[in-house]
Order: structure tokens, then sequence, then C-alpha cells
């Protein structure tokens, strides 16, 4: 796909530029955080050790704790916040991400006021990159800055071009509960449905659990599960 392509030269671009920040907007399933995740190995770094995945719900305050822990890591010291459209819901936790974008006389500093014992330090400075993946975007004041201050894409896919993604990159989808054959057999039943609605990576790797669980039955209790058009 060509959105994959795009991914990867802005990644590129975050990584050897100036630019602190990446957001990346589209609907669940389409391989978003499957395409950051290849494309920040393909460059040669490690979780944990060069940067750090975080997933789902997270508080102001964690938030803070997991930029000021960055400093441990070996560069480019970046951040993945994926699927936490409830970072863009929040005033705080953009306040706290503004301020590890954002630069003062030089640098970026990063503060957290609060009676809590659990916050060591009240302020620090922040190196690294971010990158952001939600699947919607709530518009506020503090969003606009960060979108101003880096690269902003929002991901569409046509069913065909998902289509053809999965075409060509079948083996990789569904882990090694079944063989490749045994995949491409289960695309080229359930292809027909990818124009229906919600139709995503998630869908075809349901239809892979459905064939495992039972070769028989499975495609009864996958269309079972497809939503209708309208």
């Amino acid at each position: 796909m060509e959105n994959i392509e795009l991914i990867n030269k802005y990644i590129e671009i975050l990584l050897s530029s100036d630019i602190h920040c990446f957001i990346l907007k589209g609907p669940p399933g389409i391989g978003k955080t499957t395409a950051v995740l290849n494309k920040l190995g393909d460059v040669g770094l490690i979780e944990d050790t060069n940067f750090y995945y975080i997933n789902g719900h997270i508080t102001p305050l964690k938030l803070y704790e997991f930029l000021s822990s960055t400093r441990i890591l070996e560069d480019p010291k970046v951040v993945l916040l994926d699927d936490v459209d409830s970072i863009i819901k929040n005033k705080t936790s953009m306040g706290i991400l503004k301020g590890a974008l954002s630069e003062a006389r030089g640098k970026r500093i990063v503060s957290y006021e609060s009676s809590s014992t659990k916050v060591e330090s009240r302020s620090f400075e922040f190196t690294g990159k971010v990158i952001i993946i939600v699947n919607s975007i709530y518009r506020n004041e503090a969003l606009e800055s960060l979108l101003d201050r880096g690269i902003f894409y929002d991901m569409e896919v046509s069913p065909k071009e998902l289509a053809e993604y999965i075409n060509k990159n079948i083996e990789t989808f569904g882990g090694e509960l079944l063989t490749t054959d045994e995949k491409t057999t289960v695309w080229d039943k359930v292809k027909r449905f990818v124009e229906t609605p919600g139709f995503s990576l998630r869908t075809l790797n349901r239809a892979f659990m459905f064939y495992h669980h039972d070769k028989d039955l499975w495609y009864s209790m996958f269309t079972k599960t497809i939503k209708k058009k309208k």
C-alpha cells in the first residue's frame, strides 16, 4: 500500500530531523501499528533499548513517568503511544505532550505539578521523539499545537488497497496458527467481504481463528459475524 511507503518515509524524516512528533490516524485494524513497529525494527531500533511501546489507556501521571524514563534509553529515545485516544481527550496529558515537543530556549521541559508522592521530579528535559497512533482525532487547542509542530498523517485505505496489501503479505497475518497455504485458502473465501462495513485485518484474523478451531464450520461461523451492507 502507498500508505505503508508514506509511513516509512515519515518515520525516516522524524528520526533524522529536528521534527519531534509523528501523529498517525486511521480506522482500527488496517495495519497502522504493524507498519510503525516494522519500520522501527527495520532501522535497527529495539524496544526498551531505543523505544518504549505503550498501548491503551494511560493516565497523565503515567504518561509523565514514561516520558521521564526515556532518559535511560539510547538514541533516538522514541515513545510510541498506540491506541491512546484518551490522551487526546485529556487536557493535562496534552499539556504534558506539548511540553515534551515545544522548545523554549533550546530545551523541551516537561513539568508536572502534583501533591502526589509518586512524582519523584517535578520537571525534566525531554530529548526524544513521540509517535502517536489514534483511531480518531478530538480537536482542541493543545492538539492543534502538536499538529503544527510535527507530522500528521490520516491513513485512509480503500477496500481495493487493503485487498492488494493482504494478497502481497498474506503469510505475515494471523501468527503461526495456520500455514501460509491455509491462510491463502481462508483469504480466497473471505476476500469477497472486503467491501463490507468495518472489514479490516482484524476481520481476517478472526477468520483464521475460526478455521483453526473448526475447518468444517469455520466459514459459516465467520459469515454470521460479518456486518451486512445497508
